[in-house]
């Protein structure tokens, strides 16, 4: 039997354990929260492949995704790299494969974690929920354009942020909320930024 409460960087507010899970380099622990969102303020973003664009406490905020997109360059070249091995080191390649997309997702997934830690931390100093766009299932649905598009469509972690942003503010007794993305990519910062103060008053009324 373990004593978690011996270990200072876990949070003491858990109702429960939720699992468990081993990999190669780490175990992982997850934990239950019985918890009822809410917010005095709202705070608007919006996600493209280079940056995140939001509206915080009234003020416009832009946190750049550049290194994310770089991180799955680099490793889309070196993928490239594997497939063009002869076809008679098939355990090699696929070795190889496994390793560096561990690799990939462990960079990004790292990168993706301090980057909503840190909007976790301005919206809690205001109290603030989230408004995002509701993009489930929004690459299967856009990935039949060009091959060079596709490709970049594929680096794009837009629904990772808006998970770990959810589940971090939730912890926190902050709400979410999600609204329909039609048009909004066609819209430019400053007005996004307008339809965040938009968006805010309708979830007032609500």
């Amino acid at each position: 039997m373990v004593d978690l409460n011996k270990y200072p960087w876990i949070s003491k507010d858990f109702d429960g354990i939720g699992g468990f899970l081993l990999t190669e380099e780490e175990l992982i622990i997850t934990f239950k929260k019985k918890v009822k969102p809410k917010a005095d303020r709202w705070a608007s973003f919006n996600m493209n492949l280079t940056n995140v664009t939001a509206l915080i406490n009234g003020r416009a905020e832009r946190y750049s995704l550049k290194e994310l997109y770089h991180i799955h360059r680099v490793y889309e070249v070196k993928n490239q790299r594997i497939q063009r091995l002869p076809k008679f080191k098939p355990k090699t390649s696929k070795s190889l494969m496994r390793k560096y997309s561990s690799r990939e997702r462990n960079r990004a997934g790292g990168f993706t974690h301090k980057l909503t830690t840190e909007v976790v931390g301005k919206l809690k100093e205001s109290n603030s929920g989230a408004i995002m766009e509701g993009l489930k299932g929004i690459k299967q649905k856009i990935l039949n354009r060009s091959k060079e598009q596709n490709r970049k469509l594929s680096k794009w972690n837009a629904r990772i942020f808006q998970f770990m942003l959810e589940y971090k503010l939730k912890w926190l007794e902050l709400s979410v909320k999600y609204v329909n993305p039609r048009n909004s990519s066609r819209t430019c910062p400053p007005l996004l930024w307008k339809n965040g103060f938009l968006w805010a008053h309708e979830m007032r009324k609500m």
